[in-house]
């Protein structure tokens, strides 16, 4: 079992006893956090950091097993370290580099050793004083992710808000979905099973952590989002959630099949038997200069490409749901390929399209002309920047999410939605920045990097007890109407110009571009 070290969180220091659980596996010793972006505050979440869920450390390319009991008290004082992450080049690079939170910087410990979870939970939770479950699943594109970064820290949910929270890492990139075809297909998604090995250990323990196994509302961003939608469209049996949030799900993955067999060739394996001798290091550096990308394969178990299928038989899960995208999800895609595009509208975004769909780029080339043609037929001008930036988010984001939102009203689910708004400007700054991919995260977890900023404070505050009121009571909503009740009006709009709440909005001024971009986002496989 991995021996944890000082990571991205700083215990409070107080004088007070650890906190200490005792788990049918054994003795867990946690810690204690002062309230996130609080400082004046003297209220702590108990903290337990770096639980194993599943047998340490996990063999390559296999299914997580259950975790092995431990004789001695398990030190739960410091994170573990995140799974191997396949880091991003070029303009993918770029485009990440302004949205930060969800950058992993070389110097952050990785390892096959990871399948580890934290639990932050009130100082008052116990057994016989329950609390509401949030379970959190992290993006990355399935490429790379760590529950260990400091935006993801659930201290304020805990504190301010009264919920358990519990992150978990899980496997990425070829050692999460290796899509190997010498594998059993219910053994080539580890990543997802990953997920369900973490919600499992969930259902058996949190509530010696003082969650209730039966209040538990699963949430997640980007690939997170995704997967998300997966557990809902592939439910477990018996269902370890009652609710779910899925914000700005999607996740980009092309020619996996493909890509492990040029893996198995570089290092002249027969088999993925051989490739497990291989060493990881050696085989990440091979897919990450390769830009090799490898997602779900369809199992009838984990994932299925097209959910409506799931959605008409009666198999998704019927509860509670809230989804959302970003008002300028893909701006920092549009401008990092910008810059060498020579500024061109056009060649922008059939960059775009090629970066995205994996279309040649004679085709992204013609697609983009017809697009442009009808952004400037309505519009009665000449396409912009941010009209490119609006065209990239539509496609992947907005739309999408629009249709899994109406496709599930439509079957009786009770859906909510919202957009987020707010521009949030971190370290790397660029024309049209606006709500990029992954900025409503601090705002989720109120765990902004810089607490002094009264607007944002006030925007996450917000923001947390929302996500958490949804968690303790699904039903209810979030506080706007759920699609299907108002008719038009009943989006949530979170932070629009410097709006420390939300204001309900016109589907009419988000999803006008749709009935035109959605056929495309059918074509390119990003709809359902």
């Amino acid at each position: 079992m991995y021996q944890n070290v000082l990571g991205p969180f700083a215990p409070s220091g107080t004088a007070t006893a650890d906190p200490t659980v005792t788990m049918s596996a054994g003795v867990v010793i946690g810690t204690t956090f002062s309230a996130t972006n609080l400082p004046s505050s003297t209220a702590t979440a108990n903290a337990y950091l770096g639980i194993p869920f599943a047998k340490s450390p996990p063999e390559r390319f296999s299914p997580p097993q259950d975790p092995v009991p431990w004789s001695s008290p398990l030190l739960a004082q410091t994170p573990a370290p995140g799974c191997i992450a396949q880091n991003l080049t070029g303009s993918d690079k770029t485009a990440l580099d302004y949205t930060p939170i969800l950058h992993i910087s070389d110097e952050v410990e990785q390892s096959e050793d990871c399948l580890y979870l934290n639990v932050y939970a009130p100082p008052d939770a116990s057994p016989s004083n329950l609390k509401e479950v949030m379970f959190w699943v992290y993006g990355g594109n399935l490429m790379f992710g760590d529950s260990n970064l400091p935006f993801y820290n659930g201290t304020s949910f805990a504190v301010n808000e009264d919920v358990v929270v519990v992150s978990h890492n899980y496997r990425t990139n070829i050692f999460g979905f290796s899509n190997a075809g010498d594998l059993p297909a219910d053994q080539r998604n580890v990543g997802f099973l990953d997920q369900r090995q973490a919600l499992d250990w969930v259902q058996k323990n949190i509530k010696q952590f003082g969650g209730d196994p039966t209040k538990v509302t699963v949430f997640g961003e980007s690939a997170g989002g995704f997967s998300v939608k997966q557990l809902l469209a592939n439910p477990p049996s018996p269902l370890p959630f009652r609710a779910a949030i899925v914000e700005s799900e999607q996740a980009l993955f092309h020619n996996g099949p493909e890509n492990y067999q040029k893996v198995l060739e570089n290092f002249n394996c027969p088999d993925v038997d051989c490739l497990r001798g291989i060493s990881a290091i050696d085989i990440v550096d091979y897919i990450q200069e390769q830009t090799l990308l490898f997602g779900p394969t369809e199992d009838d178990k984990t994932y299925i490409s097209n959910v409506t299928t799931s959605i008409d038989s009666g198999q998704f899960a019927d509860v509670p749901i809230m989804l959302g995208t970003n008002k300028n999800e893909l701006s920092a895609l549009v401008w990092a390929i910008s810059q060498s595009s020579s500024y061109s509208i056009r060649l922008t975004l059939a960059g775009v399209l090629v970066k995205l769909f994996d279309v040649g780029t004679i085709k992204a080339w013609m697609d983009a002309g017809d697009i442009l043609q009808y952004v400037e037929a309505s519009t009665g001008q000449d396409p912009t920047w941010d009209d490119i930036s609006r065209v990239a988010t539509d496609l992947a984001f907005t739309c999408t999410t629009g249709a899994i939102v109406n496709y599930t009203a439509d079957h009786g689910y009770d859906v909510w939605r919202y957009r987020f708004s707010a521009s949030v400007q971190y370290n790397n700054t660029f024309p049209g920045e606006g709500a990029v991919h992954a900025s409503e995260v601090p705002g989720v977890f109120n765990t902004w990097a810089d607490p002094t900023n009264a607007t944002l404070s006030a925007l996450g505050q917000y923001m947390n007890k929302v996500w958490a009121g949804f968690a303790k009571d699904p039903a209810a909503g979030p506080g706007w109407p759920h699609v299907g009740e108002n008719q038009d009006f009943e989006l949530g709009d979170i932070g629009e110009q410097g709006n420390p709440g939300q204001q309900p909005i016109s589907l009419g001024e988000t999803d006008s571009y749709c009935d035109f971009l959605l056929p495309y986002a059918n074509q390119f496989g990003l709809a359902w």
